[in-house]
């Protein structure tokens, strides 16, 4: 008996040939498995993909997006609107596929496709930055400077190795700025080289397995990089190391909440999910248990099973 009675998989024919030869022969059989009606749909454009999460929405129990991590970010922007939005399922197809690592879905295709119509159904918190929303990160500052600065041609030669190359590049060229934040109803004012709000563990494919970090918590989680010094970036990337606790670093502040505020002197880019399209200032709202996804069992739910 199919799992689910109408499947939707949504996937981007703008990416190239590749994708469709990636995608369908690796993720389809398993989903075609688990469904008792599955539709396949190419968009070649961002409002054609806008447009097709909206039709999905009104009948599909199941939606499963195949792209990376600008891919999800604008079906989010889609089924975050809606009262009763299909239960989401990511297949990881692009460079990065940050929120897929967050929620543990093998980044094979046909591994991930089996792993998510075997797996649970989980409530997961979004969040709303002004008339926006986002599933793993907010950015402002060094981030932000990062993406704009990724040259095309070393992403597409590179991949993830791009991001790097550019923090590192961007990190040279970056000054600190003034951070004027009010999160729950306190203010802070604070200098630093970036702001990261984060519901998702994963940025440029790095892991923070930080206990505080939860997307389905009801919190986001707040980081400052108080200068961008090798030091700070050191601290940054020891937070991948389980003994380590932010409040125990010299070069990063953390604070959590619900409700957020955050302005700086001079307008600046806001980086969401790698898409950067807004500017300071935001006021950013966490959307409690927002969107149900499909993620892997864990192997304890797997054996009873």
């Amino acid at each position: 008996m199919p799992r689910f009675e109408r499947s939707v998989l949504l996937y981007n024919g703008a990416a190239g040939a590749s994708t469709s030869e990636t995608v369908l022969p690796l993720a389809v059989p398993a989903l075609a498995r688990a469904s008792k009606k599955l539709e396949l749909v190419q968009t070649h454009s961002k409002e054609e993909f806008e447009e097709a999460c909206k039709i999905a929405a009104d009948s599909a129990d199941v939606l499963f997006v195949a792209g990376g991590d600008g891919t999800v970010h604008t079906a989010v922007q889609v089924l975050s609107s809606l009262e009763k939005a299909p239960i989401l399922g990511i297949l990881p197809s692009g460079t990065c596929n940050d929120f897929a690592r967050t929620l543990t879905i093998p980044m094979a295709l046909d591994a991930a496709a089996e792993e998510l119509i075997e797996g649970e159904v989980k409530e997961i918190d979004s969040a709303r930055i002004n008339d926006h929303s986002f599933l793993n990160f907010a950015g402002i500052g060094l981030i932000a400077d990062a993406s704009l600065n990724i040259d095309p041609d070393l992403k597409d030669r590179y991949g993830k190795l791009s991001y790097f190359m550019s923090a590192l590049q961007t990190m040279r060229q970056s000054e600190n700025f003034s951070i004027f934040m009010e999160i729950d109803g306190v203010h802070y004012t604070e200098e630093g080289a970036a702001v990261l709000i984060m519901n998702g563990k994963s940025i440029g494919t790095h892991t923070f397995p930080l206990s505080t970090i939860d997307p389905a918590d009801g919190l986001l989680d707040i980081f400052i990089i108080q200068t961008p010094s090798i030091a700070a970036i050191r601290e940054w990337f020891s937070l991948s190391q389980p003994d380590v606790s932010p409040e125990e670093l010299d070069h990063i502040t953390h604070h959590q909440g619900k409700h957020i505020v955050i302005r700086t002197e001079n307008e600046m880019d806001v980086d969401t999910d790698g898409e950067i399209y807004l500017k300071t200032p935001v006021t950013i709202e966490i959307q409690p248990k927002k969107l149900e996804m499909l993620v892997p069992r864990t192997p304890e739910e797997t054996a009873i099973s």
